[in-house]
């Protein structure tokens, strides 16, 4: 009877929901200077320029994306193709929502006067 108890307590318990890794995407930071240049050199890749999107997962950083020029440099030993999409999809928004702020902008110049 032991034994069948011990393989009880040995036995992965099945996959929840709560299983799945958490994904975070955010705007790098000048702190994170280390964690760019750590991803390009797994990638054996420059380090992204300018403004550039991170992905996280489980408070990893795994990829990055420069908002310039859509450079990703990624962790090769991590699964990322997901994750490079979904930086692709934000930065899309991102880039949406500049290009509306900037056309709200130049009306709103344009109704005062100041625009060309």
């Amino acid at each position: 009877m032991r034994k069948k108890t011990e393989n009880a307590l040995h036995r992965k318990p099945p996959m929840t929901l709560t299983d799945q890794p958490t994904i975070v995407i955010r705007a790098a930071t000048a702190a994170d200077g280390p964690v760019l240049t750590r991803l390009a050199a797994l990638d054996s890749k420059r380090v992204p320029f300018g403004p550039t999107l991170i992905a996280e997962m489980d408070g990893e950083p795994v990829a990055a994306m420069s908002l310039r020029d859509g450079e990703v440099v990624a962790d090769p030993f991590v699964r990322t193709a997901e994750l490079v999409r979904l930086l692709q999809v934000h930065a899309a928004a991102v880039a949406d929502t500049s290009e509306r702020s900037a056309t709200r902008s130049f009306g709103f110049a344009r109704r005062l006067g100041h625009a060309a």
